[in-house]
């Protein structure tokens, strides 16, 4: 037991990931408690108008931090013991990302009527709900910004405590509007999110890191020279903040036109379901591979790295993925309603769709912390267009598995990109 103890304490990364599995935990809970509460509340077509919104919602949260978190992660690592050039960095980040932010919050509240038609398309308005998102932004700027700095430093048990408490506040919060309100309660919950973070994210800081004013970090004025680097890596963000919300808005709004909202509700919850346990392995990519990766870009690091992430995270992963598909069952019975069971048969392809994307998603974090805007924006693309494609073609031939079916076509079509595009970083010094 102490050896396995002192390996545990030697280990980064189990450290990381046990830290993370306290969040992941509690986010399945929270997540099987409200995916009931959606489920019998609001059924499967309040599902898909959801599934609709929130992709909206995480291309707009993009959009307004110019897709600068990869970027100020890199450099948050990097500079954290220059003061003078971490508040050159960040300071640059909020001036323009609260400009971009404001701008953005105009768009979408004077065009909330148009984006409600779309995206909602019900028979009564909720216009309203995309003005007040446009109000709620810039709370979500500045958490964003603390964020960062917590990921860069590496203080991993900060943010988790943020994201467990955030998590929690906002499932209570969303369970008691949903239950009262139904579906205006749970685009309303969506809604306030960014502000629960901001107040959550700022008492965190304030009590645990006095001695790093955050205040004089974001008020040293705008910097070009800052600016610029920052950019390259919003390049980056802003294409998948782009074709990422398009292709799944796109698609799922194809599902609803070919197979009915059903079919799209189910598809909807079992993305709620990959959600969950997918946040576990995108979270501790962020926290432990891109700053590794950012401080040393040499070939042998990465794939160090790389591997050393395979060898400790994969076999966990692939037991986790086996046990859902053998408890498919159960997860549909008790965690949604008799009305999605049309669901069951997608788990299959979801699923190993899903490990394949974990697989890629270690390698793809090279071209991020690299800052390699070519090779990431060409894999970005064949990925989505696969998709989207597929998806087409297979939804009007499979029906309802056709979809996942596309999921799964898409990430072996990226992985084999992805791997001709780093051979020189995979096979040689």
């Amino acid at each position: 037991m102490r050896q396995l103890l002192r390996y545990f304490n030697r280990n980064l990364l189990l450290k990381v990931a046990g830290f993370n599995s306290i969040h992941i935990v509690i986010r399945i809970g929270t997540g099987a408690v409200m995916s009931w509460v959606i489920a019998n509340f609001l059924g499967t077509t309040g599902m898909a108008v959801m599934g609709n919104f929130r992709n909206f919602f995480q291309g707009l949260q993009s959009f307004s931090v110019l897709g600068m978190e990869n970027g100020l992660v890199r450099y948050a690592a990097q500079h954290k013991s220059e003061a003078a050039e971490l508040k050159s960095i960040f300071s640059t980040a909020w001036i323009a990302t609260l400009i971009t932010t404001l701008i953005i919050g105009i768009l979408v509240f004077f065009t909330a009527t148009q984006l409600d038609a779309y995206l909602i398309g019900l028979d009564r308005s909720y216009s309203f709900v995309f003005r007040g998102l446009a109000i709620t932004m810039p709370f979500y700027v500045l958490f964003t910004m603390i964020s960062t700095l917590l990921q860069g430093f590496e203080w991993y048990k900060r943010f988790v405590i943020i994201n467990i408490i955030v998590n929690l506040i906002v499932f209570a919060a969303s369970v008691i509007l949903i239950t009262n309100y139904l579906l205006d309660g749970a685009l309303i919950a969506i809604v306030v999110t960014p502000v629960i973070q901001c107040i959550i994210a700022m008492t965190i800081w304030w009590r645990l890191k006095k001695d790093i004013s955050l205040k004089s970090l974001l008020t040293g004025g705008f910097s070009i020279s800052s600016f610029k680097p920052l950019m390259s890596y919003s390049s980056m963000a802003l294409l998948s903040a782009l074709l990422i919300p398009v292709t799944f808005i796109a698609v799922r709004q194809d599902v609803r036109s070919t197979l009915g909202d059903v079919t799209a509700g189910n598809w909807e919850g079992l993305q709620r379901i990959s959600g969950y346990y997918m946040m576990f392995v995108t979270t501790l990519v962020s926290l432990y591979v891109l700053p590794r990766l950012s401080k040393d870009a040499s070939h042998q690091n990465y794939r160090a790295t790389a591997f050393h992430f395979y060898k400790t995270i994969l076999i966990p992963v692939s037991l986790g993925l086996i046990a859902i598909y053998l408890s498919r069952d159960l997860i549909v019975t008790y965690l949604f309603s008799e009305e999605f069971t049309g669901m069951l048969p997608m788990f299959k392809w979801q699923l190993a769709g899903d490990f394949v994307k974990v697989v890629t998603t270690v390698l793809a974090f090279r071209f991020i912390a690299i800052n390699d805007l070519k090779r990431y924006a060409i894999a970005e693309v064949v990925s989505l267009a696969s998709f989207y494609v597929a998806n087409y073609f297979l939804i009007r031939t499979y029906g309802s598995e056709g979809v996942v079916m596309a999921h799964l076509a898409s990430y072996v079509i990226y992985l084999a990109v992805i791997l001709v595009m780093l051979r020189k970083e995979l096979l040689t010094d």
